[in-house]
């Protein structure tokens, strides 16, 4: 089970590597549907995270790091490896890392 540390942090570098105004765009979608003001956008992310029912949480982090591999693929300024198709890789793959509870 990774921490809501390291999932906060993760979905955090996939918003930063976002260019803008799809930065600010994603944050604003997350501010309004996590309710919170986003002013420590890892801070504030993990907060939320803790407090979800693990289920929730997981189904949560699926969707969520979904819609920002999407961004990410059409938006994004960082090559993500083997998950993305984004940059150097042609040949990757457009799956999702694993998320587990």
């Amino acid at each position: 089970m990774r921490s809501c540390k390291r999932e906060a942090a993760d979905l955090t570098d996939w918003i930063n590597s976002l260019e803008e105004p799809y930065r600010q765009n994603a944050i604003e979608w997350l501010r309004i549907y996590i309710r919170r003001p986003m002013d420590d956008l890892q801070g504030e992310i993990e907060s939320f995270l803790k407090e979800l029912d693990p289920v929730v949480r997981n189904y949560f982090l699926i969707h969520t790091r979904t819609l920002l591999k999407t961004a990410v693929h059409y938006f994004g300024t960082k090559d993500w490896g083997e998950f993305s198709t984004v940059g150097e890789n042609p040949e990757a793959t457009f799956e999702m890392p694993p998320v587990t509870i």
